[in-house]
């Protein structure tokens, strides 16, 4: 049994991962909509990698309720960030 700290510690984790992860679809939606390949590309590999390592830490995580709930918020979270972000640098 996991004790309250680790719990959070994960939710922690796994809710920063998913503000980035989220932060760089945004990022990626407007890069393709404004045909910015490069862009696209690279955001395209680092949404890949990030999923890849979200996907290996839940497979061999204990507690699915922490580990839901920083990894749902964090994508609310990114989801307001990346808009943020891509409409005031990449324009729109």
């Amino acid at each position: 049994m996991q004790h309250a700290g680790v719990k959070l510690k994960e939710a922690a984790v796994l809710f920063f991962i998913q503000v980035l992860s989220y932060t760089i679809w945004c990022i990626n939606f407007r890069a393709v909509a404004d045909a910015q390949y490069h862009t696209a590309a690279l955001s395209d590999f680092m949404i890949a990698s990030i999923q890849f390592f979200v996907i290996r830490r839940i497979a061999h995580g204990q507690d699915h309720l922490h580990q839901w709930a920083g990894y749902a918020l964090g994508s609310v979270a990114g989801s307001y960030l990346g808009i943020w972000i891509s409409a005031t640098f990449l324009g729109g």
